[in-house]
């Protein structure tokens, strides 16, 4: 992998500029299924040094010296891997000084406002270095409109209800608000789209149910490890990592998962044959 890379990513270095956005990987347990990835963005490259931005929650100085994953999301269109490289954390910088032309300009002074912030050091990659990865532990299920699987997200300011089943779901979302949508989820979290939605702060805690509708439900707290606009600024689009489940809702969630995965290929074959 390590030489094919930088044959299928020439531009990889031309990435990691100011503003960029990565993942950091802290911790991977296969045998937990368990993952703590963290989202950050490239604040500078110096020499042998690769700043990021520190993270929410932010990484604790006790894993100075430690070894983790830094990681890009490449490719081409809509298709985009995980692309990242193992880097050990020099250091965690209380004062990361930002380059001139971020500093904000406050009213009646003539020149910028310097402005330092928190930064992770991490060793800098060499191309050789990177390979592809994984953000997750599970496989992600598109949910399309006739699967019968919603969520309810609990602990927003704006809305506190979700589309379709009244019992279950929370009734009717008021005037001119939507619940929120599910856009794809495993056994170990889920995207969530939310129309109108205020601030949501990544490393909040959200407690949800996964409800399948006639077949039971599974509920926990999400933990928000992403959280972006789209492109319009009419909705919120949030990474959630399931926690707090217990053993019988994660068997649950895993069974679900497997029977929609099973239907959808079967679905897929059937349509090659017709």
């Amino acid at each position: 992998m390590s030489e094919v890379e930088p044959l299928r990513f020439p531009n990889i270095f031309d990435r990691l500029k100011r503003g960029q956005r990565i993942f950091v990987i802290l911790h991977k347990d296969p045998l937990r299924e368990r993952i703590d990835v963290r989202t950050s963005e490239v604040l500078g490259l110096s020499d042998d040094v690769l700043f990021l931005a520190q993270t929410e929650p932010p990484v604790d100085p006790e894993q100075i010296g430690a070894t983790l994953e830094a990681v890009l999301l490449l490719g081409e269109g809509e298709v985009l891997r995980p692309v990242g490289y193992a880097a050990r954390l020099l250091d965690i910088r209380s004062d990361y000084p930002l380059p001139p032309d971020s500093f904000p300009v406050s009213p009646g002074l003539p020149v910028p406002v310097p402005v330092a912030v928190p930064a992770l050091a991490l060793a800098a990659p060499r191309p050789e270095d990177f390979f592809e990865t994984s953000l997750r532990m599970h496989y992600r299920v598109p949910v399309d409109d006739d699967m019968g699987v919603l969520i309810r997200l609990e602990g927003l300011e704006c809305l506190d209800v979700s589309p379709g089943d009244e019992g279950l779901a929370g009734g009717d979302a008021p005037e001119g608000h939507e619940g929120p949508e599910l856009l794809d989820f495993s056994a170990g979290g889920a995207r969530v789209r939310l129309p109108g939605c205020a601030q949501v702060e990544v490393g909040q805690s959200l407690p949800f149910k996964l409800i399948f509708l006639g077949s039971g439900y599974a509920d926990g707290i999400g933990i928000v490890r992403s959280a972006e606009r789209t492109p319009d600024g009419s909705a919120l689009h949030l990474g959630l990592f399931f926690t707090n489940l217990d053993i019988r809702d994660i068997r649950y969630l895993e069974r679900m998962v497997a029977r929609i995965v099973s239907a959808c290929r079967q679905r897929e074959r059937d349509a090659e044959y017709s």
